[in-house]
């Protein structure tokens, strides 16, 4: 008895789960509908404001809202948002940028500035980086340094004038110039006048020995010395004199 009650049962189970999935199908498509319908009446959402964030020194706000106004197009959503990144990026100041949209009617773009901590020469700059960029206009900044080399040596050549600078720290002398050579030696000016050659090999160690030397017998003359030759195993040459 209990079997054929089962068996009578199945059937009207697969129907009943028939007619359920029938509903949710129709209720889908009309969501569907309804969605759609809405989007052709809803209100082209127009960007409003492009809006610039970030600790500025050289680089100018309302220079770089122009720029990014000028790569908006479409309304909210259709915004292309790497297009925004890529005009904020083509200035040379921008180190990174974050572009975002903020319902409604907004494009919040996050910029971090590209700080120069040197000269590269006369015509551009060096970030913390290594990477040397060169703005419309290239001007001397107080306490920055004039760094000289090849263009694929400057990471090396920031990292190396910080080394020698620390060193040179210790007796408070600092570098305004340095060069590194078609040779990979060195040339620096101090912030004395004192002019600096030191060659690749044992560069720091024979930087501290010239500090040493410095401290206890070049300090009191310095006003006489022209120039101080390192590149040498056993010793240092004095041109005495300034010319």
């Amino acid at each position: 008895m209990n079997g054929a009650l089962l068996t009578d049962e199945h059937p009207r189970l697969r129907l009943r789960w028939r007619l359920l999935d029938l509903l949710i199908g129709v209720l889908l498509l009309a969501l569907v509908l309804l969605l759609g319908k809405v989007a052709q009446t809803w209100p082209t959402m127009t960007v409003q404001a492009v809006r610039v964030h970030g600790d500025f020194h050289a680089l100018r706000r309302d220079e770089l809202s122009r720029l990014l106004a000028r790569a908006v197009r479409g309304d909210f959503w259709q915004v292309d948002l790497s297009r925004v990144q890529a005009a904020a990026m083509s200035s040379p100041w921008v180190e990174s940028a974050r572009v975002t949209r903020v319902w409604p009617d907004s494009i919040d773009v996050d910029i971090h500035e590209r700080r120069p901590v040197a000269l590269w020469g006369q015509h551009a700059y060096i970030s913390s980086q290594g990477q040397i960029f060169t703005p419309g206009e290239v001007h001397l900044i107080a306490g920055l340094p004039v760094l000289y080399g090849p263009a694929d040596q400057a990471l090396y050549v920031m990292a190396q004038y910080r080394a020698m600078n620390a060193i040179l720290a210790q007796v408070e002398l600092h570098i305004t110039e340095l060069e590194l050579t078609e040779r990979m030696s060195w040339r620096m000016r101090l912030d004395d006048g004192l002019l600096l050659r030191v060659d690749a090999h044992d560069t720091l160690d024979k930087l501290q020995r010239f500090v040493v030397l410095y401290r206890h017998e070049l300090a009191a003359r310095v006003g006489q010395i022209h120039a101080v030759d390192l590149r040498y195993s056993n010793g240092i040459a004095v041109a005495w004199g300034k010319n």
